[in-house]
């Protein structure tokens, strides 16, 4: 039987926004097949297809030995949040950066919060406007989500080059969208699993053993278990020599860390 790792509860108001979404759930959809490996699995290998699918990037020729690879992405789900301002003190204090996915629902309520992390040399976002299972809508449901998220960004000024689908939930038909509005999907390596309500030292004993190069790393701002651990968790990475940085920082490295000797043993496959 197929585990699902349902990653959060959604946040109070969007539940109802569901129920009156354009688009109806499918009969073939994903819930009837085959999910995504993070998914399924509660993260990505670092792999091309599982990981940044629909990439032009093939990571499995990058070499991760190299200086220029040792960095992190992390990346923070489900804000805006009140606990945004904390995590931003927290990064400032440890020349850290990351990616906040925003849901464009939460944009209205924590409109201010939402700018501020917009221009706070962070990266922002797009995390569907109300957090579906988004492989089980119809294609106007999909088309829905991330239009009106990229509406509600477009109102902090953040044209969205990045997005995490809800849950991990992704086919290629999604990714394929995604990059129709002008985005990279991303799914994590590192899953934090704060989502559980777990205390700090848990959720720090999580990602620290996760935490290698080119790890991308997945926690949410609405736990503030999660912004207990924080810290500690930047600490470890910089005793490790690690850089925590955002997904187009994180891509930018991992594109410079491709190798011709790499590239030879895992050629590109020819286009059609």
């Amino acid at each position: 039987m197929m585990t699902l790792f349902r990653r959060a509860v959604l946040p109070l108001g969007l539940a109802a926004a569901l129920s009156v979404l354009p688009g109806s759930v499918l009969p073939g959809s994903a819930m009837a097949g085959q999910r995504s490996y993070a998914a399924t699995h509660g993260a990505a290998p670092f792999v091309t297809q599982h990981l940044i699918p629909g990439s032009d990037l093939d990571l499995a020729q990058v070499d991760l030995t190299l200086p220029g690879a040792k960095v992190v992405a992390l990346t923070i789900d489900d804000g805006p949040d009140a606990n945004d301002p904390h995590i931003l003190d927290i990064l400032r204090a440890h020349g850290a950066k990351a990616t906040f996915f925003y849901i464009g629902a939460k944009i209205p309520e924590h409109h201010g919060i939402a700018r501020l992390v917009a221009a706070s040399g962070n990266e922002v976002g797009s995390h569907t406007q109300t957090h579906p299972m988004t492989t089980d809508l119809n294609p106007a449901g999909r088309e829905w989500n991330l239009a009106q998220a990229e509406k509600a960004l477009a109102s902090i000024g953040v044209k969205a080059t990045w997005f995490r689908p809800p849950y991990g939930d992704v086919d290629d038909a999604l990714a394929a969208l995604a990059r129709h509005h002008g985005m990279a999907t991303v799914q994590w390596t590192a899953d934090s699993q704060d989502w559980k309500d777990t205390g700090p030292d848990i959720i720090r004993h999580r990602i620290v053993e996760r935490l290698v190069p080119g790890a991308v790393v997945l926690m949410h701002s609405t736990k503030a278990a999660t912004v207990a651990a924080l810290p500690a968790i930047l600490e470890e990475g910089e005793k490790r020599g690690l850089r925590f940085v955002t997904m187009s920082e994180w891509d930018a490295a991992m594109r410079q860390s491709v190798t011709p000797e790499l590239a030879l043993l895992h050629p590109a496959p020819r286009r059609r």
